[in-house]
């Protein structure tokens, strides 16, 4: 880093959302800082050879076709292709507690894929990569420890004693972002009391490159698919969201026992399982700003609201507001407009607060479906999914909304 402590703008959070909004800003030309707490030098290091479930990130991603646009034009999807990733042709949904289907296939939107799982780590290493080879002034391994505003000025401190000032400054820090918390951005939010056990597995059949997922009453399980260097398919990272005290018993349980409940969980529609990797279980809590921006401040991804893990969509979401704030701050820096404009900042305000919240509402709507087992709940949704299955348009359209095809 130069001995320039001023930047049009500051980026802190150097995760996916973060260091994609640092790199699309240095590319329109602005001074950008991006800090980020951890060292992350490893992270531009190839990955290893694959040695089974444990050299994948326990933590990936069901990139959309509108977040690969995003990353395709920021020169990074070469680079993620290029390593271990898996298109998925196919979706199937379904009730455990009943008959209720759907199947969403690439084939019938005439796309090539749904989306694409990618291990996080493989995202940010690509990006990483390229910021590397940017303009950008990459500020790691020291953490933030305050905010400050002085009239018009703003900025952050470090654990170094430095302190850093940017016309802009953005949060990309992730769901308990302090600096939302410091700047006094209120949020609105509630605790599932629920879990998300995530791991890999290795299958006896093909994932088939099949995205799979079955509801139950006591939370969804999620199947995604996996595909190694060598193109082995019977690898999947699965996400399994259950009650505080399920998840616990499940946690706690040996391999071979935890193995055995997953393929009953999942219908034995892959086979066996035949391996599991380490599992992780995190704590699911719904979250959103009540507003995204102050004085010469934006929220974005995580730092701005988290979802419920059933559809995939938190990695899509902040992507799409990386998308907005790069369109509205391209536009300003065409115009001779500072990056903290009070309109500007609005602009992307409008587009992403509702987009989120309608995602967010209709994610709560479907969780709160799959949580009733009354009997007549469970044969309207039933019957409505085996319905909606052969509306092939209705079907396709809302796929299509999902995966941001035009």
């Amino acid at each position: 880093m130069n001995e320039r402590a001023y930047f049009d703008i500051l980026v802190v959070g150097g995760g996916m959302v973060g260091s994609a909004l640092a790199l699309g800003l240095s590319q329109q030309g602005w001074h950008v800082g991006l800090v980020e707490g951890s060292d992350r030098k490893a992270l531009l290091q190839a990955p290893g050879e694959v040695s089974g479930v444990d050299d994948f990130d326990p933590r990936v991603s069901a990139i959309s076709v509108a977040s690969q646009r995003l990353l395709e034009e920021l020169g990074v999807w070469p680079d993620i292709a290029a390593g271990r990733h898996c298109p998925y042709q196919t979706m199937t949904v379904w009730d455990g507690d009943g008959t209720g289907r759907i199947q969403f296939e690439a084939a019938e939107l005439r796309a090539p894929a749904l989306g694409t799982i990618i291990e996080n780590r493989r995202t940010v290493q690509a990006l990483f990569a390229a910021l590397a080879q940017s303009s950008v002034d990459l500020v790691d391994g020291v953490k933030v420890t305050g905010w400050w505003q002085d009239g018009s000025q703003r900025g952050i401190r470090l654990e170094d004693g430095r302190t850093l000032a940017a016309k802009l400054v953005v949060a990309a820090d992730g769901a308990h972002s302090r600096l939302r918390q410091w700047v006094g951005l209120p949020t609105r939010e509630w605790d599932y009391d629920q879990q998300a056990i995530v791991c890999t597995v290795r299958t006896t059949q093909s994932h088939r490159f099949t995205a799979w997922q079955r509801f139950s009453p006591a939370g969804p399980l999620a199947f995604l698919p996996l595909l190694t260097e060598a193109g082995n398919e019977h690898y999947c990272s699965i996400v399994w969201s259950q009650d505080t005290e399920e998840a616990r018993r499940l946690m706690a349980l040996n391999d071979d026992a935890f193995r055995a409940e997953l393929e009953s969980a999942i219908e034995r529609e892959l086979g066996a399982v035949k391996v599991v990797s380490r599992r992780y279980a995190f704590p699911l809590r719904q979250r959103h700003a009540k507003d995204y921006i102050a004085g010469g401040f934006a929220l974005v991804g995580d730092a701005a609201h988290t979802i419920h893990p059933l559809a995939g969509q938190g990695a899509n979401l902040g992507y799409g507001d990386v998308r907005a704030l790069l369109d509205e701050l391209s536009r300003a820096r065409k115009s001779g407009t500072d990056p903290d404009n009070e309109l500007v900042l609005a602009r992307y305000q409008r587009r992403r607060k509702g987009e989120n919240l309608a995602m967010m509402a209709a994610m709560e709507g479907f969780k709160q479906l799959f949580a009733r087992d009354e009997l007549t709940v469970r044969w309207l949704r039933n019957t409505g999914m085996r319905w909606l299955n052969q509306l092939g348009p209705v079907k396709n359209r809302i796929a299509a909304e999902a995966m941001g095809l035009d």
